[in-house]
């Protein structure tokens, strides 16, 4: 608000942005307390348009009742746990915003901010979200990623306890392609959540991202061989990919605090190696891989092992077609491991190209 503006006119307009956000709080509660269905899905979809709407940036800096501001995120968060795509989007749009107005920055996108000190400074008078909201969002971005694995692919999940959900989701939508097509947007709107709240709170992300990777790992032992197949599994897997990608890009590892962290990573890494299943299952164990090749920053003993484990990876693939010619672009009629092979090269280049030093440590 312009500082010419008199203080009774603040004052009016403080109070009635005030009674604006009691009212959403509580016509959100009428609705997150219904039972969430296709029948009922407009209703979901147009209060979470009024919901994104309060709790707009601009809105919560003229809110001066804290716990009115905290009542409203709750809510806010709580509608992205509603198994609606459409109104996903609106939402994690929303969030982002409020997440950026609180100081959070995806590093790719660091040098577009020229006023550095400007953005600590409106960081520090924008502390607005209420505690646990980034551990919150985390684990349900999360969920999301993990249920939506090998969707935008068009793999099938049988038998892998993830069809449920998706048929609900399908259920607002016409066809599956146009589900499909909504959840390559709503994917990328979670994976800017995950990377801005990892930013944020990198411990809490490493946290999760170790929970995440030991929970989904627990998962594949238990499914058994016999009625899980490996397209299955690699819906699993690109879900813990799309989730440690995120993390992996923002996560601090160069910070002395990040020591317990980065033996936690050796971990993992050292679990995935240790894991071998079908040609799909391959290629996402090669882009987990290549997510986690940051870790040579701190750890350059690690990425040659991983460069090792992914020749071997290849060697484990037939070699019927290697003699074939080499497929340009999206090239369709591709054998399964033709795709899988390029996709394990493909992790191969990038971690070279994340860790230049690989390369003589490899072929040296």
């Amino acid at each position: 608000m312009p500082e010419d503006v008199p203080e009774e006119d603040r004052r009016i307009f403080s109070l009635a942005v005030s009674t604006c956000v009691r009212s959403v709080t509580v016509s959100l509660d009428l609705v997150l307390n219904q039972q969430y269905s296709v029948e009922n899905s407009d209703i979901f979809e147009q209060f979470s348009e009024l919901a994104c709407q309060a709790g707009a940036v601009q809105v919560l800096t003229s809110l001066f009742n804290e716990h009115e501001r905290v009542a409203l995120l709750e809510r806010l968060a709580a509608l992205v746990r509603i198994p609606n795509l459409k109104s996903l989007e609106m939402i994690l749009g929303t969030w982002a915003s409020l997440l950026r107005a609180n100081g959070a920055v995806i590093p790719s996108s660091l040098k577009k901010f020229q006023l550095k000190d400007k953005i600590e400074k409106d960081a520090i008078s924008l502390k607005m979200l209420p505690n646990g909201a980034v551990a919150a969002l985390l684990d349900y971005c999360m969920v999301w990623l993990r249920n939506g694995g090998g969707l935008a692919s068009g793999m099938d999940p049988k038998n892998a306890s993830l069809q449920a959900e998706r048929d609900q989701w399908e259920e607002c939508f016409e066809t599956f392609e146009e589900m499909k097509t909504q959840w390559v947007v709503v994917r990328a709107k979670i994976m800017e959540v995950v990377k801005l709240c990892s930013n944020l709170e990198p411990e809490i992300a490493a946290e999760k991202l170790l929970d995440n990777i030991n929970g989904a790992f627990s998962w594949l032992q238990s499914l058994e061989e016999s009625s899980t197949s490996d397209e299955a599994r690699a819906c699993i897997l690109e879900g813990v990919q799309s989730y440690t990608e995120c993390v992996m890009l923002v996560l601090p590892i160069e910070n002395i605090g990040a020591h317990d962290t980065v033996i936690e990573i050796e971990k993992l890494i050292m679990m995935t190696m240790g894991m071998m299943h079908g040609l799909q299952s391959l290629a996402q164990h090669a882009k987990i891989l290549e997510s986690f090749s940051r870790i040579g920053i701190v750890r350059p003993n690690l990425v040659p092992l991983i460069i090792k484990h992914l020749f071997e990876m290849l060697n484990a693939i037939a070699t019927d077609d290697v003699g074939a010619h080499p497929a340009r672009g999206k090239a369709r009629g591709l054998k399964l491991s033709q795709i899988v092979r390029q996709k394990i090269c493909s992790a191969m280049l990038n971690i070279c190209t994340t860790i230049p030093e690989v390369r003589v440590d490899t072929y040296t």
